[in-house]
């Protein structure tokens, strides 16, 4: 479906916008590109759309992210109401040093049991890393980092001002307050404005 809409310059018009927000410095504005509802089940190729700084998935099939990773330009990504079951289907996002807002609301993240069976190598985070701490050692506002370590792994990284994660079955008060301490750049979280 994906190759259906990048194929000619006249079907990706059709799913393009232009979005101006009063505070960017982006003179022309973002660029949008809209592939929600086309029961997507995968991203597949993306070469067509590198140039895109807006994408919105939400509402497809989708249960990997794959492939955006080399959307280096993406500041802001909907993908509410897919079928992401992990924070590792969010691997991807790790690249994206640009993105601000993410939207993952109505996923299935932490409704599945995680396939332990899939790492040839246990959790980085069992292991002690120089003198005498180990990842079991670190709490964050009375959480243990070891209990959510797929998210720290991902989100750690990231420089998100805004974050949607209500509707996963993993979304509760300790893991938004985790989320809070892990991206100190977080302004907003499930509408609510932080600080």
């Amino acid at each position: 479906m994906i190759l259906q809409v990048t194929s000619s310059r006249e079907s990706l018009l059709k799913h393009c916008c232009h979005y101006r927000d009063s505070t960017s410095t982006n003179i022309g504005g973002h660029i949008c590109l809209r592939l929600n509802n086309l029961s997507l089940s995968r991203i597949g190729s993306v070469e067509q759309l590198l140039w895109v700084q807006m994408l919105d998935l939400s509402h497809n099939e989708l249960q990997s992210i794959e492939g955006l990773e080399a959307m280096q330009l993406l500041s802001c990504l909907n993908l509410s109401n897919n079928k992401l079951s992990s924070c590792t289907a969010l691997e991807p996002l790790r690249r994206l040093k640009s993105l601000k807002v993410l939207d993952i609301s109505y996923n299935e993240i932490g409704a599945h049991s995680i396939d332990t069976t899939r790492y040839l190598c246990s959790s980085p985070l069992s292991h002690t890393f120089g003198g005498d701490w180990s990842f079991d050692d670190i709490v964050i506002d009375d959480v243990k980092v070891r209990n959510y370590w797929e998210a720290f792994v991902i989100f750690s990284g990231l420089n998100l001002t805004q974050l949607e994660v209500v509707g996963n079955a993993i979304t509760d008060e300790k893991f938004k307050s985790f989320l809070v301490k892990v991206m100190p750049t977080l302004k907003w979280l499930d509408s609510e404005e932080l600080h």
